[in-house]
């Protein structure tokens, strides 16, 4: 931890206890640090996440939400340093309240959806320039890296391991894509439950807020359906809870932006879009095996890790679908009387 605690003491906050590792997240490695000015988060950044163009886009956006007295942290100091191997450090302000692992309740993806309508919503009149290029949520994207990985001839022994998911994907994702002229606002971007503030049973902000971008709102809304209506972790198989889904409706639509009829309307699948779009960055992560982290307790490998994964979110995907027409008629309910 020695590195650590001099990595800490490189920010502005006065003397400071050891740095304790936060064992949560994919990509980032976070410590949290109690010092004389407060508690900060220091967080080692994912190579991939750790760029100029992020850190830029994550200060516009930490100070539009400051300015309109959201709730989000802050950078601290220089924001981001580089230890000796040239690995990145981000240190800011310390959100206080807690976070879930999973939803556990209708009554917490109301609450979720609340402050992502909110976070939305004050988003709008946000005119910085995102120079981020990292494409968290471009499908196509997503979808030719998997064709690229498959067709790399050093990858043909772990393809093997995962080929009828890939199939699976390949054949299906690309008839869920969105059409490239719904309305593009700042979206979060990864707005997993575990990035939302609680204090009580309120939500009150969001955190990570690395991935912000602009996008079609859908890919947030699709995002949390994906994660908050369902239970257990991205590794195991379980149904899509539709309760949760209409919670998330009606905590939305009370404080979100309107939905025009055309986001509405792709609504609908957006859940399942952005599960198909996991399951194939799961997959091809199995091939390429260098990006998201694993549960070394539970699975020999990455690779494995991925496997699970991507056959967790392909079953999702099929209960989303077998359940659309009661999704639609909710999203009709709930939406369709409030769009602009």
């Amino acid at each position: 931890m020695g590195s650590v605690s001099a990595i800490a003491r490189r920010f502005p906050i006065g003397a400071c206890a050891s740095p304790r590792r936060v064992a949560s997240g994919l990509m980032h490695a976070t410590y949290l640090v109690d010092a004389e000015r407060g508690r900060f988060v220091l967080q080692r950044l994912h190579p991939k996440l750790a760029t100029p163009e992020i850190e830029a886009d994550f200060r516009a956006v930490t100070e539009h939400l400051a300015v309109h007295g959201q709730v989000a942290p802050r950078l601290v100091g220089p924001g981001v340093v580089r230890d000796a191997e040239g690995a990145a450090w981000r240190m800011t302000t310390y959100v206080h309240g807690a976070t879930h692992d999973a939803v556990g309740s209708p009554a917490e993806a109301e609450q979720g959806a609340r402050v992502l309508g909110r976070f939305h919503r004050v988003m709008a009149d946000l005119t910085h320039d995102f120079r981020s290029a990292h494409p968290l949520h471009d499908t196509a994207a997503h979808l030719e890296a998997l064709r690229s990985a498959v067709a790399n001839p050093a990858y043909v022994e772990a393809r093997a391991q995962v080929q009828d998911e890939i199939d699976q994907v390949l054949a299906l994702l690309p008839t869920a894509m969105l059409p490239a002229d719904l309305p593009r606002r700042v979206v979060h971007g990864d707005p997993k439950i575990s990035n939302v503030v609680f204090r009580g049973s309120r939500a009150v902000g969001l955190i990570d807020l690395d991935t912000c971008n602009r996008h079609s709102v859908l890919v947030d809304l699709g995002d949390a359906v994906r994660s908050w209506c369902r239970d257990g972790s991205e590794d195991e198989r379980h149904r899509f809870q539709i309760d949760r889904f209409e919670a998330m409706l009606r905590g939305y639509v009370a404080e979100g932006p309107p939905l025009s009829p055309q986001e509405a309307a792709h609504l609908v699948d957006a859940g399942r879009l952005i599960t198909l779009e996991l399951a194939s960055r799961f997959a091809r992560d199995v091939l390429e095996d260098e990006y998201f982290a694993f549960d070394a307790e539970r699975y020999p490998d990455r690779r494995s890790h991925n496997r699970a994964r991507t056959r967790a979110m392909l079953y999702l995907a099929q209960d989303m679908a077998d359940q659309r027409d009661a999704v639609a008629a909710l999203v009709e309910r709930h939406v369709g009387g409030c769009c602009a």
